[in-house]
C-alpha cells in the first residue's frame, strides 16, 4: 500500500473514532469535552500515532495463512468486537454524565501516558513482524520467527500493547474500575490465543522456538 493510501486510511479511521467518541459524549455538551487536558489530548495524540504507524508501513493483515484456528476469528467478531464497541461508547458517555468516575486527575494522565506507550509498542511490534502480522491465529506463508525489536524482551508485545491501550483509554476517561475489568477480559482472551499460537509456532520452528520461549517473558518483561 503506497504511503498516501496508508495515510488516508489512518486518518479516516481516526475521524471515525473521533466522531463516535464525541457522539457518545453528547454534541449538546461538546464544549465540556475539552475541560480535562488529558482527555482533550487523547485524539491529537491518537492522530499522531496513527500517522506514525502509517509512515512505518504497519498493517494488520486478515490473511488466514495456513493451519488457521478459525474459532479465534469467529470469537473476535461475535464476542470481542461487540464488547469492545460497547466499552468504547460507554466510556465518554459515563464520563460526560459522571457515572463511576474517579475524581483524581492523576488517573487521566496515567491513562494518556499508558495509551501512548502501548500504542507505540503495538506499532513497533507490527513493524517487527512485517507483512506476516495477521489478526488470525495461524502460520503465514514464508513465516519467519521475529526475535528483534520488542520481541527481544517479550514474545507477544502486540498483545501487551492492546491490553495497555484498553487500560489507557479507560483511565483517560477516569473510569478506573471499567479499565481494570476490560483489561482482565482482554488479557484472558489473549491468553487463549497465545496458547494456540505457541503450539503452532513450536510445530513450525521446533527447538528454535522453544529456546526463544525459554529466554523471554510471555507478556510482562522479566515478570510473566
Amino acid at each position: 500500500m503506497v504511503l498516501a493510501k496508508r495515510l488516508l486510511r489512518a486518518v479516516c479511521i481516526w475521524v471515525g473514532i473521533g466522531l463516535v467518541t464525541l457522539s457518545a459524549w453528547g454534541w449538546q455538551r461538546i464544549s465540556t469535552f475539552w475541560d480535562q487536558l488529558p482527555r482533550a489530548l487523547l485524539m491529537p495524540v491518537w492522530l499522531g500515532l496513527a500517522i506514525y504507524g502509517a509512515l512505518r508501513d504497519t498493517h494488520t493483515s486478515t490473511s488466514g495463512g495456513k493451519l488457521e484456528i478459525r474459532r479465534h476469528r469467529r470469537f473476535f467478531w461475535q464476542v470481542v468486537l461487540p464488547v469492545l464497541t460497547l466499552w468504547f461508547i460507554y466510556l465518554p458517555f459515563a464520563d460526560s454524565h459522571q457515572l463511576g468516575i474517579y475524581a483524581a486527575s492523576w488517573i487521566r494522565w496515567a491513562g494518556l501516558i499508558g495509551f501512548t506507550l502501548s500504542m507505540g509498542l503495538r506499532i513497533e511490534s507490527i513493524r517487527a513482524q512485517g507483512p506476516q502480522f495477521s489478526m488470525a491465529v495461524a502460520i503465514q506463508e514464508g513465516h519467519k520467527l521475529a526475535t528483534h525489536g520488542p520481541y527481544r524482551i517479550v514474545r507477544h508485545p502486540a498483545y501487551l500493547g492492546i491490553i495497555g491501550i484498553i487500560l489507557g483509554i479507560s483511565w483517560v476517561f477516569a473510569n478506573f474500575l471499567v479499565g481494570i475489568l476490560m483489561s482482565l477480559f482482554v488479557w484472558i482472551w489473549m491468553e487463549t490465543r497465545i496458547i494456540e499460537e505457541e503450539k503452532l509456532l513450536v510445530g513450525e520452528f521446533g527447538d528454535r522456538y522453544n529456546q526463544y520461549r525459554h529466554r523471554t517473558a510471555k507478556l510482562l518483561p522479566f515478570v510473566y
